[in-house]
């Protein structure tokens, strides 16, 4: 609730204006701006009711929050089972979640095939069709691609001969 540097007269924190003061910087959901209040020690009804004022003020949606950052991971590469992870880590609702999931489905093949090709570009010196196709699908199921795409993608490109046996575990 007080700040300020030992000796000195301790100047009080408005909760508001600390809010302002983190949303300015980037964008928080609401559980992690009242994470990073409470840890300015400021007290959950006065944190509360900051966050509350930068809602109306239209400052705080984390709605909008969602479906930017959704879209922001795509874009980077990632897939539907990374960005959901992503997004419930911000302290997203799942409702959120899942209406930001819907709005960027239609962009997760496209964005497999780039991270594809990125990691094609590095396997170039891999000799072994098997080892590149296998090294390639343990990429895109870490950036958290779906079977069902990986499978679409791995059906139009060439691993040099690579055979049809490799899904038989998965």
């Amino acid at each position: 609730m007080f700040s300020g540097p030992p000796g000195k007269p301790e100047k009080k924190i408005n909760p508001l204006e600390k809010a302002m003061r983190l949303l300015s910087v980037r964008s928080y959901s609401e559980r992690e701006l009242m994470k990073k209040l409470r840890l300015a020690k400021i007290p959950a009804r006065e944190a509360a009711e900051a966050i509350a004022e930068c809602r109306r003020r239209g400052y705080l949606n984390d709605e909008l929050l969602a479906e930017d950052y959704a879209h922001a991971l795509v874009n980077r590469g990632s897939g539907s089972r990374l960005v959901k992870l992503q997004l419930r880590k911000r302290g997203l609702s799942a409702e959120y979640v899942e209406t930001a999931l819907e709005k960027t489905a239609g962009l997760e093949p496209g964005a497999a095939r780039r991270a594809l090709e990125y990691k094609l570009r590095l396997l170039s010196r891999e000799t072994d069709p098997r080892k590149k196709r296998e090294k390639a699908f343990r990429f895109l199921i870490s950036r958290g691609f779906s079977l069902d795409v990986i499978r679409e993608l791995f059906d139009e490109v060439d691993f040099g001969g690579a055979p049809d046996e490799f899904y038989g575990e998965y």
